[in-house]
């Protein structure tokens, strides 16, 4: 059991991680929910808590996931790096020694928050989210899902991974799909799009998944699609997007990898990505 000494502190600790990260009341509320058939809210999260995420919702996944991408994060589930505080769920990457010691450049702490065996999407569907995302070199936040194949839940790329948002960098949104090829499921055939960098505020990153094509929207407008047709055009096997098993929601912050490059010194920290609501609906 917590002494009053530790809960003291770490709810010190979080109201200090929201200051610090400058999280402000959205100013984008949900849509309006609608009931019974197509548009059926299936399960969201308004994040209105205080303390860790919804466990009946969230978990955690900890330790160097993405290190063989060259990431340079290490995933906790303390508060200090996600937290619910002003009707948001905050994600705080931070320069700090990690649980497991390493030092520069592998002295980044931040949070890859996931409703893997607690709630899952499966098309056709509406994914959607108001997220304020941070911009910074070699800083990577997302907005993601992962298949869960049966036996397979770890398998990439065969396992399907749709990503809705990513913030590469200094650059604008970016959406990809990496799945197997047809002939080898331990290859990767990506396929995505980009767009020019959005303001800083909140922004509604949504995808509409059907079982042949998915479509990619920032603030109601469409920016990107793809369909079956076009991905096997490329060899790619889109059984992982098709409805043959469901997909987990995963919301994090990496720091570095191969594609961004390493963060540099001069990048500011702590860098948070503040998440108002995030909504599942049957399309």
């Amino acid at each position: 059991m917590r002494s009053l000494f530790t809960i003291v502190a770490v709810a010190l600790t979080t109201m200090a991680v929201a200051v610090s990260s400058a999280t402000a009341a959205p100013s984008l509320a949900a849509p309006p929910r609608t009931q019974g058939g197509a548009g059926t809210v299936l399960w969201e999260d308004q994040f209105n808590g205080h303390g860790g995420p919804d466990p009946s919702k969230w978990g955690f996944q900890t330790g160097r996931w993405g290190a063989s991408s060259g990431e340079q994060q290490y995933y906790t589930d303390s508060w200090n790096n996600a937290n619910q505080f002003n009707g948001s769920l905050n994600i705080t990457a931070r320069r700090e020694t990690p649980p497991d010691r390493k030092r520069a450049p592998y002295n980044f702490t931040s949070a890859r928050v996931v409703s893997m065996g607690k709630q899952s999407v499966t098309p056709p569907v509406r994914i959607e989210a108001s997220i304020k995302m941070p911009s910074a070199q070699g800083l990577l936040p997302a907005f993601w899902t992962l298949g869960l194949q049966p036996g397979g839940e770890y398998s990439w790329p065969s396992q399907g991974e749709v990503d809705i948002v990513e913030i590469p960098g200094l650059y604008g949104p970016s959406f990809n799909l990496h799945g197997p090829s047809k002939w080898n499921s331990n290859q990767d055939v990506k396929t995505g799009g980009s767009m020019n960098p959005v303001g800083n505020g909140f922004h509604t990153y949504r995808i509409d998944w059907l079982p042949n094509s998915i479509t990619w929207f920032v603030d109601g407008v469409a920016r990107y699609s793809f369909t079956q047709a076009q991905y096997e055009a490329k060899g790619g096997n889109w059984k992982a997007f098709s409805g043959a098993w469901p997909h987990y929601i995963l919301f994090n912050v990496a720091v570095g990898n191969n594609w961004t490059g390493k963060t540099l010194n001069s990048t500011p920290y702590p860098q948070t990505m503040s998440v108002d609501w995030l909504r599942v609906s049957r399309l």
